[in-house]
C-alpha cells in the first residue's frame, strides 16, 4: 500500500513540474510572431549604427565570396 501510495505521489509531482513548465514558459520572440513587431524591432536595429556596421560586413563578406568565383 505504501509503495502504491509513493508512485501515485512522485507521478503527480512529476505531472505538476512538467505543466508547470509549459505554464510559465515565456512565448518565443520571433520575427513571425502574431502582432509583427518583430519585423519591425529588426528593422529599426538595422537603421542604428551597429545594424551599418552589420549590413556593411556582411556586404564586404559577400563580394570576398563572390570573387572567389
Amino acid at each position: 500500500m505504501k509503495k502504491k501510495i509513493v508512485l501515485v505521489l512522485s507521478f503527480a509531482l512529476s505531472s505538476i513540474l512538467v505543466v508547470g513548465q509549459f505554464a510559465l514558459a515565456d512565448k518565443p520572440d520571433s520575427m513571425m510572431s502574431g502582432n509583427g513587431n518583430g519585423m519591425m524591432n529588426m528593422m529599426e536595429a538595422m537603421d542604428s549604427p551597429e545594424g551599418q556596421k552589420m549590413i556593411k560586413a556582411c556586404g564586404n563578406f559577400m563580394d570576398s565570396y563572390n570573387s572567389k568565383e
